[in-house]
């Protein structure tokens, strides 16, 4: 496990792309709590360039790392539980803040950004078949921590606002 970090500025609206060839124009996005890539292009519906679009924040367990909070949904973090990647509100406990702190990795994919979980290191922001975990790439039961494509799978490119 490193320990290296990549400095993204805060309080800034970004968008995540996916850098998984064949998946290029996948956007990390929210639908009815739960984190999804999507394709998302100019003639994207609003609502979907607004779920494909983050502030990041100073992380809320580790000002040194970052928070997701949705642009729709002002004061709904993405945070994980049980693996699953979803939107949620702060409910002021230190789990949360935890769970919904991510500290920013230079890409394991070789280029772009890889975020690690604060309060489970060595595992990291992932998307398996649309769906968005945090995962290690041990293995575990369930298909999404298989290691074999971790390395790409857990790499995402800052790119622009979808919703400015």
């Amino acid at each position: 496990m490193w320990r290296s970090s990549v400095l993204l500025p805060t309080d800034r609206r970004q968008s995540l792309r996916v850098t998984t060839w064949g998946h290029t124009n996948r956007y990390l996005r929210h639908a009815d709590s739960l984190a999804h890539t999507e394709i998302v292009d100019a003639n994207s519906s609003g609502l979907l360039k607004q779920d494909a679009t983050w502030t990041l924040r100073r992380g809320l367990a580790d000002s040194s790392c970052y928070s997701f909070e949705s642009v729709n949904y002002p004061g709904r973090f993405l945070r994980h539980a049980d693996s699953r990647v979803r939107t949620a509100t702060d409910d002021g406990s230190a789990l949360f803040r935890q769970d919904a702190t991510f500290c920013a990795r230079p890409g394991i994919g070789g280029a772009g950004v890889t975020f690690e979980s604060v309060n489970i290191p060595g595992s990291y922001l992932r998307h398996f078949e649309s769906a968005v975990y945090i995962a290690s790439g041990s293995g575990a039961p369930g298909a999404y921590d298989r290691p074999q494509t971790l390395t790409a799978d857990a790499t995402w490119s800052i790119a622009a606002p979808w919703a400015p």
